[in-house]
Parts: structure tokens; sequence; C-alpha cells
């Protein structure tokens, strides 16, 4: 794999764990206050992890298969997406 790709699959795994904490968080609120917003944000966010773990999959087993000029956006979208969870994460947190 080359180190575009990896770094693809890593942002990408980053996403997906720190998609947990924020699941963790809004349902720790949902518990605690039953607010419906808190767990329509748990599924969102739970949402996108499932697509964070089927993208690490895909990045493990298709490499071959994606063609080395998609790579620099494929590496953007993931970075974007990385910086926007975590902007919400310390909004959340916060």
């Amino acid at each position: 794999m080359s180190l575009l790709m990896d770094l693809s699959m890593y942002t990408a795994a980053i996403s997906a764990v720190l998609l947990l904490v924020l699941v963790a968080v809004y349902l720790r609120v949902y518990r605690d206050t039953h607010a419906q917003f808190s767990l329509g944000l748990s599924v969102f966010a739970s949402i996108l992890f499932a697509q964070n773990i089927l993208a690490v999959y895909s990045f493990l087993t298709m490499a071959s298969y994606i063609q080395e000029p998609f790579l620099p956006y494929l590496l953007g979208i993931n970075v974007a997406e990385a910086l926007a969870i975590i902007a919400l994460l310390r909004t959340t947190t916060r």
C-alpha cells in the first residue's frame, strides 16, 4: 500500500475511535436526561462509526483496486471528516 492509502486508513480508524467516544457520551446524556436529541445523535454517530469501519476494511482488502490519482481525494475526505469529528467531540464534552 502507498503512504496516502495508509494515511487514509489511519484517519478513518481514528475517526471510528472518536465516534465511539461520541456514542458513549451521547448515550450517557440520554441515560441521564432521556432527551430524544441525544438518542438521535448517538444513532447518527453509530452510523458514521459503521461507515468508518467499512472504509478501513475496504482500504485493507481492496487497496489494489483504488488507483493512485484518487488517493489524495480520499485522504482529504478522511482528514476533513476526522477534523469535523474532533470539533464535534470538543464541543460536546465542554
